[in-house]
Formats: structure tokens, C-alpha cells, sequence
């Protein structure tokens, strides 16, 4: 390093040396293919070859020491899939990224076997396959969360048995990917996701594969996630010979994803079986009521027909007893009408007679009345003296000298005071 203008200024060499010695601090397990590998020669310093992501085709370029090489007992060629330990390092002089591996081993399908038995065996012990922990589908399942890549045939097969089938099943899909890199977080994510909008149940579909290919289903993650959803789950991953940690885990295992469509469609499939038969039923029983409302209808057919003649004459019958009807109701009127003017008139009679005695009657009682009448005693002179409370004067001695009083005369009142009384 030098100093120019008062700045630090390295040279290439430096600057190649400090990122070796940064990276060759930095170690880790790293997963892939083998790729371009040499065979071991004696002229060189390392075996040299490439890690290569399958699902990216991404390489990472390694070298490996001869002895660990010539120490593992499997056949190191293209294709071959390990896992590798080793530290990133830089060859300086071109700037080139290496990874130096220091250990090797195979990533195979018996290295995955062997870690699915290991995992199933932790949780079986953990109780995620007990089936008193499995929870129980709804009978009418309407709204389902589809976790599946959008572009699968598994999706299909799993679209046909069931909303296409049923439509009253609504899916909901969560486009995730179904292997490789990242799988088993989105899934995770999604049926956490899912988990919360309340839905009727989980369910998870894939085709089949390899061992590899369905290792994001034998991620022990993606089991606790289903373990502890409180919505049921079912898992159709692959075909009937498939087994994965996440089915032994679900709710409901099925073989396929059709299977898992007939699952969920179970009671749907018995209902319409139900309706279909109800319905045959129903045919049969109308039919049966037809026939026989049809025999009632030409009994009554045949009644009618013998019953034709007697009506032929009923018109002619009718006019005849209207006539009579109404010849009987004229010459009952009319008897009536003669009566009620006998009592009518008889009536009148009795009540002017009735009315001429009462008027005698009351003639004679409007007399009497006059006679004792205060009105006839005041025409003839008379009067009628109250004091100042309203009550008649009687007797002098309820009076005063002075006190005012009022005295009623046939014609008006007058107000006047005592002057004198005597009794």
C-alpha cells in the first residue's frame, strides 16, 4: 500500500490477497452436483471440478486435496450429488472465486432414506402421527386452500375431482414451488398463511418423484407447521408407493392428489349417489301415481257418460220449478202485504186513541201544578225574600236591622235593606 495525494492506494496483488484472506475465513456445507470433474493426476497440485445447483445450473468452482479424495471409498463422476465442507478461497492471480473442500460425502437417496428414518422415528416419538392428534374434515367441505405449483399436472388431476366436479367447492390457490431450492419455506409460508383465513381444510398436492425430489416434504418445519394448524390438512404428494414425513403428519393422508380430491369430495360423491336414488325413486313413485289417477279418471269418465241422459232434461226442469218458485214467493208476498196493513191501520187507531187519554191526562196535571206553583203565587201578589247567603227569609229573627236582602217579584228582583222587623 502506498500513499498518492494523500489517499491509501493498493495494488491489484493486495487487494486479490486481502479478498483470499477474507474469504478463507467464511466455511460451510454446501449442496450439489458433481460437474467437470478430472480424474486424479499426480502432476497437479489438486483435483479440480464444479458444484452445480440442478435446479439453477448456477456452478461454484472447487479444488480438492488428493488424499481426501483417495481416502473416500464411493466413485466421484458427473451427476453425483454431495454434500461438501470447505472454505471459500480466491487464486490470486486471476481473481478466481474457488471453494476448497475439505471434506465429502453423498448426498444420494440412501443418504436421504437414511435421514427420512431418522426424522420419522424423532417425531412419531414427538406424537405428530398419533391419530388421536389427527383433526377431522367437515362433512361439506366449501372453501379449500390448494397449496401446489399452479403449473403441476398434480394441481390439475387435483382441480378435476373436485371443483370441476363440484363447483360448490371453491379453491384457493397458493402458487408455491413443489421442490428445490426454497420449497419447503414457501410451502411452510403458505399453509401458515392459509392456516389463518379460516378455511375448511389444507390441502397440499404434488406428482411423484425421487427421493430428492420430494425431500421439501420431508422437512421437519413444514411438519410442525401442519402439526399445529387448526385447520385439518390433507397431503396427496406423489403416487401410492410415496411416503413423506408431511402425510404421516396431515390429517389425512391420501396416496395421490385424485385421492385426495375423492377425500374431500367423499361425501359430495354419497350425497349425489343419494339424490340420484331419491330421484329414481320419486320417478317410479310418479309414475305409479299417474297410472293409477289415470284408471280413476276414466272410471269417472265412464260415470260421467252413463250419468249424460239424466242431465238432457234438467234445463227444461229448472224453468219449470223457477216458475213455480216464483208464483209460490208472489202469493206469499201478497198474503203478507194484506196482513201487515190490517195490523198497520189497527195501529193508527189504538194510538190516537192512546194519545187523546194521555193528553187529558197531562192537561188535568199541568192545572194541579199551576195552582202550587211559586210563579201563579208570585202573580198574585206575592214575593220571595232571600238573604245574603241565597236562603229564603221564613222568619224575621234571621235577619238584622241593616242587613241587605233580595226579594224575587213576578216580574223581576229588587235589593233592599232592614230598616225595622218585628216578629
Amino acid at each position: 500500500m502506498r500513499i498518492i495525494e494523500g489517499k491509501n492506494v493498493f495494488s491489484v496483488t493486495e487487494v486479490n490477497s486481502i479478498a483470499r484472506k477474507t474469504l478463507e475465513q467464511i466455511n460451510f456445507w454446501v449442496e450439489g452436483e458433481l460437474s467437470s470433474f478430472k480424474d486424479y493426476n499426480p502432476k497437479y497440485r489438486y483435483l479440480y471440478f464444479d458444484l452445480k445447483d440442478p435446479q439453477t445450473g448456477f456452478k461454484l468452482p472447487c479444488i480438492l486435496d488428493p488424499e481426501i479424495y483417495l481416502s473416500e471409498n464411493y466413485q466421484f463422476e458427473d451427476g453425483v450429488k454431495v454434500l461438501a465442507l470447505g472454505t471459500l478461497t480466491l487464486w490470486e492471480k486471476e481473481a478466481k472465486l474457488q471453494m476448497h473442500v475439505l471434506k465429502m460425502k453423498d448426498f444420494g437417496e440412501g443418504f436421504l432414506l437414511a435421514e427420512f428414518e431418522k426424522l420419522k422415528e424423532k417425531l412419531q416419538k414427538k406424537g405428530y402421527f398419533d391419530e388421536k392428534n389427527k383433526k377431522e374434515l367437515p362433512d361439506y367441505p366449501t372453501r379449500v386452500a390448494v397449496i401446489s405449483s399452479r403449473l403441476s399436472d398434480a394441481l390439475q388431476d387435483f382441480k378435476k375431482h373436485s371443483h370441476e366436479r363440484f363447483p360448490a367447492l371453491k379453491l384457493t390457490l397458493y402458487d408455491v414451488k413443489v421442490q428445490g431450492f426454497e420449497s419447503a419455506q414457501q410451502i411452510r409460508k403458505a399453509l401458515t398463511t392459509a392456516d389463518k383465513e379460516k378455511f375448511d381444510a389444507i390441502v397440499l398436492v404434488r406428482g411423484g418423484g425421487s427421493v430428492e425430489d420430494l425431500a421439501s416434504f420431508n422437512d421437519e418445519k413444514l411438519a410442525s407447521a401442519i402439526f399445529n394448524a387448526s385447520t385439518p390438512v390433507i397431503v396427496g404428494v406423489g403416487h401410492e408407493k410415496d411416503v413423506t414425513i408431511a402425510s404421516l403428519t396431515a390429517d389425512v393422508a391420501a396416496s395421490t392428489p385424485t385421492d385426495a380430491a375423492k377425500i374431500l369430495t367423499e361425501n359430495y360423491v354419497k350425497l349425489e349417489q343419494k339424490l340420484s336414488d331419491l330421484k329414481l325413486r320419486a320417478q317410479k313413485a310418479m309414475r305409479s301415481i299417474l297410472w293409477n289417477k289415470s284408471q280413476e279418471l276414466d272410471f269417472i269418465y265412464q260415470k260421467l257418460i252413463s250419468s249424460k241422459d239424466k242431465f238432457i232434461y234438467l234445463p227444461q226442469n229448472l224453468i219449470l220449478l223457477r216458475k213455480s218458485l216464483l208464483t209460490t214467493v208472489s202469493g206469499f208476498l201478497e198474503k203478507r202485504e194484506h196482513k201487515l196493513n190490517r195490523y198497520k191501520n189497527s195501529l193508527l187507531v189504538n194510538w190516537k186513541s192512546q194519545k187523546l187519554r194521555n193528553q187529558g191526562f197531562l192537561d188535568s196535571y199541568l192545572d194541579k201544578l199551576m195552582l202550587v206553583s211559586p210563579k201563579n203565587v208570585l202573580s198574585r201578589g206575592y214575593s220571595i225574600v232571600t238573604n245574603s247567603q241565597g236562603n229564603v227569609v221564613k222568619d224575621a229573627a234571621i235577619v238584622d236591622i241593616g242587613e241587605k236582602v233580595k226579594v224575587k217579584l213576578a216580574r223581576g228582583r229588587i235589593s233592599t235593606k232592614i230598616i225595622k222587623k218585628s216578629n
